[in-house]
Protein backbone atom coordinates (compact mmCIF):
# COMPACT_ATOMS: atom_id res chain seq x y z
CA UNK A 1 0.00 0.00 0.00
CA UNK A 2 1.56 3.25 -1.13
CA UNK A 3 1.00 6.36 0.99
CA UNK A 4 -1.56 8.64 -0.62
CA UNK A 5 -3.77 11.45 0.61
CA UNK A 6 -6.51 13.59 -0.85
CA UNK A 7 -5.47 16.50 1.36
CA UNK A 8 -1.65 16.39 1.51
CA UNK A 9 1.41 15.71 -0.62
CA UNK A 10 5.14 15.28 0.00
CA UNK A 11 7.71 17.40 -1.79
CA UNK A 12 11.34 18.43 -1.47
CA UNK A 13 12.09 21.81 0.08
CA UNK A 14 13.86 24.46 -1.99
CA UNK A 15 16.56 26.62 -0.48
CA UNK A 16 14.49 29.78 -0.81
CA UNK A 17 11.80 28.07 1.28
CA UNK A 18 14.02 27.67 4.36
CA UNK A 19 12.49 30.78 5.93
CA UNK A 20 9.05 29.20 5.69
CA UNK A 21 10.32 25.92 7.15
CA UNK A 22 11.97 27.50 10.19
CA UNK A 23 8.86 29.53 11.01
CA UNK A 24 6.74 26.37 10.70
CA UNK A 25 9.14 24.39 12.88
CA UNK A 26 9.25 26.95 15.69
CA UNK A 27 5.53 27.70 15.53
CA UNK A 28 4.60 24.01 15.65
CA UNK A 29 7.04 23.33 18.49
CA UNK A 30 5.44 26.14 20.49
CA UNK A 31 1.97 24.75 19.75
CA UNK A 32 2.91 21.38 21.24
CA UNK A 33 3.64 23.08 24.56
CA UNK A 34 0.80 25.63 24.35
CA UNK A 35 3.26 28.50 24.23
CA UNK A 36 2.95 31.90 22.66
CA UNK A 37 4.76 31.83 19.30
CA UNK A 38 4.82 35.58 18.80
CA UNK A 39 8.02 37.12 17.51
CA UNK A 40 9.58 37.77 20.89
CA UNK A 41 13.29 37.91 21.62
CA UNK A 42 13.56 34.16 22.32
CA UNK A 43 11.76 33.28 19.09
CA UNK A 44 14.04 35.58 17.09
CA UNK A 45 17.12 34.03 18.72
CA UNK A 46 16.02 30.48 17.85
CA UNK A 47 15.02 31.52 14.34
CA UNK A 48 18.44 32.99 13.56
CA UNK A 49 20.26 29.96 14.99
CA UNK A 50 18.17 27.39 13.13
CA UNK A 51 18.30 29.30 9.86
CA UNK A 52 22.08 29.54 10.14
CA UNK A 53 22.32 25.79 10.66
CA UNK A 54 20.10 25.00 7.69
CA UNK A 55 21.94 27.37 5.38
CA UNK A 56 25.21 25.60 6.22
CA UNK A 57 23.65 22.13 5.82
CA UNK A 58 21.44 22.66 2.78
CA UNK A 59 23.80 21.69 -0.05
CA UNK A 60 24.50 18.28 1.50
CA UNK A 61 20.95 17.66 2.67
CA UNK A 62 17.60 16.52 1.45
CA UNK A 63 14.49 18.02 3.05
CA UNK A 64 11.04 16.49 2.81
CA UNK A 65 7.98 18.52 3.70
CA UNK A 66 4.30 17.64 3.78
CA UNK A 67 2.06 20.34 2.28
CA UNK A 68 -1.68 20.65 2.01
CA UNK A 69 -3.16 20.63 -1.48
CA UNK A 70 -5.33 23.70 -0.95
CA UNK A 71 -2.98 26.37 0.44
CA UNK A 72 0.33 24.47 0.04
CA UNK A 73 1.33 25.24 3.64
CA UNK A 74 3.86 23.02 5.41
CA UNK A 75 2.42 20.55 7.94
CA UNK A 76 5.38 18.20 8.55
CA UNK A 77 9.11 18.16 7.85
CA UNK A 78 12.32 16.15 8.13
CA UNK A 79 15.91 16.67 7.00
CA UNK A 80 18.77 14.22 6.44
CA UNK A 81 22.27 15.71 6.06
CA UNK A 82 25.59 14.19 5.11
CA UNK A 83 28.16 15.37 7.66
CA UNK A 84 31.52 16.41 6.19
CA UNK A 85 33.12 16.02 9.65
CA UNK A 86 34.04 19.71 9.64
CA UNK A 87 30.73 21.61 9.90
CA UNK A 88 29.82 22.13 13.55
CA UNK A 89 26.79 20.03 14.52
CA UNK A 90 24.18 21.15 17.08
CA UNK A 91 25.11 18.15 19.24
CA UNK A 92 28.61 19.57 19.62
CA UNK A 93 27.36 23.00 20.70
CA UNK A 94 24.44 21.91 22.89
CA UNK A 95 25.93 18.86 24.58
CA UNK A 96 29.68 19.47 24.26
CA UNK A 97 30.07 16.18 22.37
CA UNK A 98 33.47 16.40 20.71
CA UNK A 99 34.20 15.65 17.08
CA UNK A 100 36.73 13.07 18.26
CA UNK A 101 34.03 11.24 20.21
CA UNK A 102 31.83 11.07 17.14
CA UNK A 103 34.66 10.03 14.83
CA UNK A 104 35.75 7.30 17.24
CA UNK A 105 32.85 5.17 16.00
CA UNK A 106 34.98 4.10 12.99
CA UNK A 107 32.24 4.10 10.38
CA UNK A 108 32.47 5.05 6.70
CA UNK A 109 30.03 7.97 6.68
CA UNK A 110 28.21 10.24 9.11
CA UNK A 111 24.78 11.87 8.90
CA UNK A 112 22.68 14.30 10.88
CA UNK A 113 18.91 14.18 11.08
CA UNK A 114 16.76 17.09 12.14
CA UNK A 115 13.72 19.34 11.63
CA UNK A 116 11.50 16.32 12.23
CA UNK A 117 8.05 17.47 13.28
CA UNK A 118 4.40 16.84 12.42
CA UNK A 119 1.73 19.45 13.02
CA UNK A 120 -0.91 18.71 15.66
CA UNK A 121 -3.47 19.82 13.09
CA UNK A 122 -3.05 16.55 11.21
CA UNK A 123 -5.45 14.18 12.90
CA UNK A 124 -5.45 11.17 10.56
CA UNK A 125 -2.64 9.12 9.03
CA UNK A 126 -0.14 10.38 11.61
CA UNK A 127 1.55 7.00 12.02
CA UNK A 128 1.74 6.45 8.26
CA UNK A 129 3.17 9.95 7.77
CA UNK A 130 5.71 9.40 10.56
CA UNK A 131 6.86 6.06 9.12
CA UNK A 132 7.12 7.42 5.60
CA UNK A 133 9.17 10.43 6.67
CA UNK A 134 11.56 8.30 8.72
CA UNK A 135 11.89 5.78 5.91
CA UNK A 136 12.77 8.39 3.30
CA UNK A 137 15.25 10.12 5.61
CA UNK A 138 16.93 6.92 6.81
CA UNK A 139 17.13 5.25 3.41
CA UNK A 140 20.27 7.01 2.04
CA UNK A 141 22.49 6.22 5.08
CA UNK A 142 21.13 2.66 5.20
CA UNK A 143 21.70 2.23 1.46
CA UNK A 144 25.40 3.08 1.85
CA UNK A 145 25.82 0.82 4.91
CA UNK A 146 28.26 1.13 7.84
CA UNK A 147 27.24 4.65 8.76
CA UNK A 148 26.20 6.67 11.78
CA UNK A 149 23.18 8.97 12.13
CA UNK A 150 23.51 11.72 14.75
CA UNK A 151 20.61 13.64 16.26
CA UNK A 152 19.40 15.87 19.07
CA UNK A 153 16.15 14.09 19.75
CA UNK A 154 13.10 14.71 21.90
CA UNK A 155 12.99 12.06 24.62
CA UNK A 156 9.45 11.00 23.68
CA UNK A 157 10.55 10.54 20.07
CA UNK A 158 13.46 8.34 21.19
CA UNK A 159 10.88 6.07 22.84
CA UNK A 160 8.71 6.15 19.70
CA UNK A 161 11.68 5.14 17.56
CA UNK A 162 12.33 2.20 19.85
CA UNK A 163 8.71 1.07 19.51
CA UNK A 164 9.18 1.17 15.73
CA UNK A 165 12.21 -1.12 16.02
CA UNK A 166 14.88 1.61 15.84
CA UNK A 167 17.25 1.54 18.84
CA UNK A 168 19.59 4.42 19.59
CA UNK A 169 22.56 5.14 21.84
CA UNK A 170 22.46 8.10 24.23
CA UNK A 171 25.66 10.17 24.28
CA UNK A 172 24.78 12.19 27.35
CA UNK A 173 22.14 13.49 29.71
CA UNK A 174 19.05 15.34 28.45
CA UNK A 175 18.66 19.11 28.43
CA UNK A 176 15.67 21.35 27.80
CA UNK A 177 16.04 22.61 24.23
CA UNK A 178 13.30 24.27 22.20
CA UNK A 179 10.91 23.61 25.11
CA UNK A 180 11.37 19.81 25.22
CA UNK A 181 13.57 17.28 27.02
CA UNK A 182 16.20 16.59 24.36
CA UNK A 183 18.78 13.80 24.19
CA UNK A 184 22.02 13.53 22.21
CA UNK A 185 21.86 10.22 20.33
CA UNK A 186 23.27 8.25 17.45
CA UNK A 187 21.87 5.38 15.40
CA UNK A 188 24.08 2.92 13.54
CA UNK A 189 22.79 2.14 10.07
CA UNK A 190 22.67 -1.60 10.77
CA UNK A 191 20.20 -0.85 13.55
CA UNK A 192 17.79 0.32 10.85
CA UNK A 193 17.60 -3.08 9.12
CA UNK A 194 14.35 -4.16 10.78
CA UNK A 195 12.56 -0.86 10.19
CA UNK A 196 13.72 -0.49 6.58
CA UNK A 197 12.86 -4.03 5.57
CA UNK A 198 9.47 -3.99 7.28
CA UNK A 199 8.40 -0.69 5.75
CA UNK A 200 9.97 -1.37 2.38
CA UNK A 201 7.42 -4.17 2.08
CA UNK A 202 4.70 -1.71 3.09
CA UNK A 203 6.05 0.62 0.37
CA UNK A 204 5.90 3.78 2.43
CA UNK A 205 8.84 5.01 0.39
CA UNK A 206 7.43 4.84 -3.13
CA UNK A 207 6.55 8.49 -3.63
CA UNK A 208 10.10 9.66 -2.81
CA UNK A 209 12.10 6.53 -3.68
CA UNK A 210 13.75 8.12 -6.71
CA UNK A 211 14.86 11.12 -4.63
CA UNK A 212 16.28 8.92 -1.86
CA UNK A 213 18.05 6.62 -4.31
CA UNK A 214 19.53 9.55 -6.19
CA UNK A 215 20.72 11.25 -3.01
CA UNK A 216 22.37 8.06 -1.74
CA UNK A 217 24.05 7.40 -5.10
CA UNK A 218 25.20 11.03 -5.30
CA UNK A 219 26.68 10.72 -1.81
CA UNK A 220 28.57 7.60 -2.81
CA UNK A 221 29.94 9.13 -6.01
CA UNK A 222 30.98 12.33 -4.26
CA UNK A 223 33.20 10.45 -1.85
CA UNK A 224 30.78 10.46 1.07
CA UNK A 225 31.26 6.70 1.46
CA UNK A 226 34.93 6.84 2.30
CA UNK A 227 36.85 6.69 5.55
CA UNK A 228 39.04 9.78 5.12
CA UNK A 229 36.72 12.52 6.29
CA UNK A 230 35.21 13.17 2.88
CA UNK A 231 38.51 14.42 1.37
CA UNK A 232 37.74 12.68 -1.92
CA UNK A 233 34.61 14.69 -2.39
CA UNK A 234 34.13 16.32 -5.79
CA UNK A 235 32.84 19.90 -5.84
CA UNK A 236 29.35 20.60 -7.13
Amino acid sequence: MNWTSDNYYFTKLKKEELFELIHFYLRTTAEYYNLDDSLNEEYTHHYKNLLGEDLSFFDTSIYYVLRDRKMHNIHASIRITYWDRETILPIQKLFSVSKEELLSQKVNHYWHIGRFIISKKIEGQRISILKKMLFDAFFPPHFLDNGLIIAECDKKLVNTLLKLGIPSYELGSPIIYLYSETLPIYIRTEWLDYFIQKNKVAQYCLANSDDSDSFAIKAKHMGFNDNNGGKNRVSN
